[in-house]
């Protein structure tokens, strides 16, 4: 077993090299921003995130 443990983090190291991470700890993926915005919808009041320009949540845009 404590060969699979090797095999396991010698995989992971080069993982780690291809994609320029640094440590298991490194967040660079994780530390971008969203491109989602919290709206309140006017008809409603609902609270609710999306990505595009709208005023209405999703409920309220289908009646």
């Amino acid at each position: 077993m404590g060969n699979e443990v090797d095999e396991d983090k010698a995989f992971e190291q080069a993982l780690k090299g291809k994609m320029g991470w640094k440590c298991s700890c490194s967040l660079e993926i994780v530390d971008k921003e969203s491109s989602l915005k919290t709206v309140q919808c006017k008809s409603c009041g609902k609270n609710f995130k999306t990505n595009r320009d709208v005023d209405l949540c999703f409920d309220c845009e289908k009646k």
